[in-house]
């Protein structure tokens, strides 16, 4: 079963397009990772400065490996100098149903 990742991002005032280009200019590489299935960007139409990715991965451990390398690469500390606190990570599992 996939491994859904939320990625919540709360910007400095202003500077949420920030965080918003650099996702959109990370995402085909991002895409391109071991296990990445699907990655989606959303912007909070009341607070432009508050901004998600909600990816899609075949496992945890591969959105954790991708993070890792994130991080090593100093994309992690390039987002922590626009936000006013740190990003929020979630795991989700999907729960199937039938209509």
């Amino acid at each position: 079963m996939s491994t859904f990742v939320t990625n919540e991002f709360h910007a400095k005032p202003g500077r949420g397009s920030d965080v918003l280009a650099l996702l959109l200019e990370l995402a085909p590489e991002s895409a391109g990772r071991p296990g990445c299935q699907h990655i989606s960007i959303r912007r909070n139409q009341d607070d432009p400065d508050n901004v998600i990715g909600v990816t899609q991965w075949e496992s945890r451990q591969n959105w954790v490996d991708y993070l890792g390398w994130r991080t090593l690469h100093g994309v992690t500390a390039t987002f922590d100098e626009m936000l006013v606190q740190p990003m929020r990570i979630r795991y989700w599992d999907e729960i199937p149903y039938r209509t």
